[in-house]
Formats: C-alpha cells, sequence, structure tokens
C-alpha cells in the first residue's frame, strides 16, 4: 500500500511538473505576441487549470474504482462467497493487490470445498450409525441428530425441540436417565417387556459454546441374545457339576452294593459312606448358591445406621473411607446392601489391586445415597463391561459369574443403578445408589 500511495504521488508530481512547464510555454508564448506580462500570467493559469484537473481527476477515479472493487471483493469473502474475482490490471499500482486478492480467493475456495467434503462424509457416516446421535445447545435445544435418534426417541423431527419435549413418548425409566444425564446401561420393565438402553454423555465445544453430546442406543436384542447364551453356559456348568458329583456317587454306591452281595472288604464301607456324604453335601452347596440367586427375596426396607454397615463389611475386607459419611441413616435392607459391598469389596481385593489403594466414598445426591468403591486393579475390558452385570459372566477362572449379577439385582430391587467404570490411571469404579428415606412417604 505504500508502494501504491508512493506511485500515486510520483504522478501527481509529474503532471505538476507538465502543468507549470505548460504554463509557462503559454505565458512565454502570449508575452511573444506582445501581451503584457500582467495579462498574459493569468491567462496562461485560466488555460492549463482544467487540463490539471481532468487529470488529477482521472487519477484519483482510476484508483477509487480498483478500491471499492477490492472492498466489494473483501465483503463477499466475509460473507463466504469465494466466487469473485477482480480482472488483473499488470499497468496498474494496485495490480500486486489484486493479484493476491484473486489467490487467496482461490485458495480459500479450495479450502471451503474440502471442508464441505468432509463434511457430507462424516454426515453419511453418522447417518448410518446403528447408534441415535444428538446435539444438544446450552439451552437444551436440539442442533444436530442422526435419522436412528429418530427412531428410538419415537419423534420424526427433532430439530428445534427441546430434549424434554422429545423425551415425552417414551417410557418414565428412560426420560428420567435421559434428562438426569445418566451414562451408562439402563434396564428396565416396559409393557411387560424388558428394554436395555446404552446411555452416552459427553461435553464437546461447537461454536465457541458448551454442548452435550448424547449417544442412545437399544441393546436389548443384544443382551437378550447374550443371556440365553449365558443361560446356556449355565445349564452346561451346572450338568457338569452333577455329572462331576453323581458319576463317583453312582459308582461308590455300585461298589458298596457289591461289597454287601459279596460280603467282602466291608471295612471300607465307612470311607465309601463317608465319601458319598461328602459329594451329597458339595453338591447341595452348589445347587444351593444358585437356588439364592434364583429366588432373591423382596428386600426388607428400613431406616438403618450407616456407620455400624461399614464398620462390619470392613471387619471382612478392608478400606480406606475417603470422606465422612454424609448422613447419619438410609433406608435399605441392611442384610442385602451388606452383601452388594462385601461382593464388590471381594471383587477389589481379588483384582491384583494393592489393598491400600480400596477406598470407598459415599456422598448424599438429593434423595438417594451414592456409594462409589474404586481400586487399582485389572479392570475389566470395555467391550465386557455390558456383559459384567449379566448372570453367570465371570472374567475369573474359577468365578461362578453370580456375585455382580446378584449385587445388581439387589441395587434394582432397592430402585437403584449399579455402575461399572474403568478408571483412567488403571482400576474399577463400582457406584450404586441407595434411598435416604421412605420414597411412599414423599
Amino acid at each position: 500500500m505504500d508502494t501504491t500511495f508512493t506511485s500515486l504521488a510520483g504522478k501527481m508530481a509529474a503532471f505538476c511538473t507538465a502543468f507549470i512547464v505548460l504554463a509557462v510555454s503559454i505565458q512565454t508564448a502570449f508575452v511573444f505576441i506582445g501581451a503584457p506580462i500582467l495579462v498574459a500570467l493569468p491567462l496562461s493559469l485560466l488555460i492549463t487549470l482544467p487540463f490539471l484537473f481532468f487529470c488529477c481527476e482521472y487519477i484519483f477515479q482510476q484508483h477509487k474504482m480498483i478500491i471499492d472493487t477490492l472492498t466489494n471483493g473483501l465483503k463477499s469473502l466475509y460473507d463466504n462467497d469465494f466466487s469473485i474475482r477482480i480482472a488483473e490490471q499488470t499497468h496498474s499500482e494496485l495490480g500486486t493487490a489484486i493479484h493476491m486478492y484473486n489467490k487467496l480467493t482461490k485458495q480459500l475456495k479450495k479450502q471451503r470445498q474440502t471442508l464441505n467434503q468432509r463434511e457430507i462424509l462424516l454426515d453419511s457416516i453418522v447417518q448410518a450409525s446403528p447408534m441415535g446421535i444428538v446435539l444438544v445447545d446450552p439451552y437444551k435445544h436440539i442442533v444436530y441428530f442422526n435419522n436412528e435418534s429418530t427412531l428410538l426417541l419415537q419423534s420424526s423431527k427433532l430439530d428445534g425441540m427441546t430434549l424434554h419435549q422429545c423425551c415425552e413418548n417414551l417410557p418414565p425409566q428412560l426420560q428420567k436417565s435421559i434428562m438426569q444425564a445418566q451414562s451408562g446401561l439402563i434396564s428396565f420393565e416396559h409393557n411387560d417387556v424388558k428394554q436395555s438402553y446404552y446411555l452416552s454423555f459427553k461435553t464437546v465445544t461447537f461454536n465457541h459454546q458448551p454442548h452435550q453430546l448424547m449417544i442412545i442406543k437399544n441393546v436389548s436384542v443384544e443382551l437378550g441374545q447374550e443371556e440365553l447364551h449365558m443361560w446356556k453356559n449355565a445349564i452346561r456348568l451346572i450338568s457338569h457339576e452333577l455329572n462331576n458329583s453323581l458319576a463317583p456317587i453312582s459308582s461308590l454306591t455300585s461298589s458298596a452294593q457289591n461289597m454287601l452281595n459279596n460280603n467282602k472288604h466291608l471295612d471300607l464301607l465307612p470311607d465309601i459312606l463317608h465319601t458319598v456324604d461328602q459329594r451329597a453335601q458339595n453338591l447341595s452347596e452348589f445347587i444351593a448358591q444358585y437356588a439364592r440367586f434364583a429366588r432373591l427375596p423382596k428386600p426388607n426396607q428400613d431406616y438403618h445406621a450407616i456407620q455400624p454397615l461399614f464398620d462390619q463389611v470392613s471387619a471382612l475386607y478392608s478400606f480406606e473411607l475417603l470422606e465422612p459419611l454424609p448422613v447419619e441413616q438410609a433406608y435399605f435392607d441392611s442384610t442385602q446392601i451388606e452383601q452388594v459391598l462385601i461382593n464388590i469389596l471381594k471383587n477389589a481385593h481379588q483384582s491384583g489391586s494393592d489393598p491400600e489403594q480400596i477406598a470407598v466414598k459415599v456422598v448424599k445426591d438429593y434423595n438417594r445415597l451414592r456409594v462409589a468403591v474404586v481400586d487399582r486393579g485389572k479392570g475389566i475390558n470395555n467391550g465386557n463391561l455390558h456383559q459384567a452385570l449379566l448372570p453367570f459372566y465371570s472374567t475369573k477362572p474359577d468365578g461362578s459369574g453370580i456375585g455382580l449379577s446378584l449385587c445388581n439385582d439387589i441395587i434394582h430391587a432397592h430402585q437403584g443403578q449399579l455402575k461399572l467404570k474403568n478408571r483412567v490411571q488403571g482400576g474399577l469404579m463400582v457406584e450404586f445408589d441407595i434411598p435416604l428415606r421412605d420414597t411412599q412417604y414423599l
């Protein structure tokens, strides 16, 4: 731009010099023909001034037209319109600026096309996703959604609607989980059919503002297949254990019968009977374990002190209480919740975690009491987190797969949820909630 103004000043200086030379020449001509000098000077100026004005006006108009064109071009760039190009003028002092403008426009247009292609590709991938994806602004209005989300939220049009409006047709349990932004696996019964949904909520930045990204997926079919697979495994496991016990019992009773028939080796009968009795007891305990899981009684809820509960459990499995207990009592079945804590802490101690890094944190959340047990063990593979709560699924070689599933059923009976989450630096967090008071009197 400095070069432009320098060139413009040079032109003006050249025109001024030409004006002076022309004025002196005309004045000399008038003097030569005998006109007085006082008359020749005004006449020469009167003749040359229009010429000077015309030249200056021409120069300024030419530059003004180019500058106005560049200004309009920059306005179009501001409005994301990259289609305007300016004819380049090599003889103009603004030719370099025009060339750079055209070059910039071409580059921005190319970048915008690339960005649009990426957006189209990403949108195609998102729209084809089997999971519902919804983006909500800070005012809970939906600004983006994919096709699957309209099916899961049972609404044909989501754009501009609030998240609350979109959840009106959903089962109450799912509505509550979405409005409270509860991430994890949600299971409930609706119209006498068990349904399971996976929910995930994350905060993302969009248009320089924090937005909430919700991912929802109906996993009822997948979990149904997993449960069927687990039950088949359970039947095979029970059949295996029964055969392992009944086969030797049958063999021993047959041997005892031969001894009695032949009246020989009768001194071995006490050992045979003891072995048969021991196998029968082991089999009875094995069957009773599965029977307790299948016949979980309804919780006998009442108001119980919390501190004695944790004192009893800590005598079996040590842990660190991270913060003082926020309340003195809650409304729960003390026997069942004690069993939940024992199972979770037992798993924590068997996870390979340092016992000193096993801790419990209890917080008050409105009318619920949330309990979180954390460790620094091996954790659970992310793909198996949803399976860990299924019956008869276990990551331990000698595990029965009943512990966490039983805990999950107990917490559901207390109208709560049990969640599993791998910790960032290793280990697992198991969280569950129980009521603080009897909800029927609220």
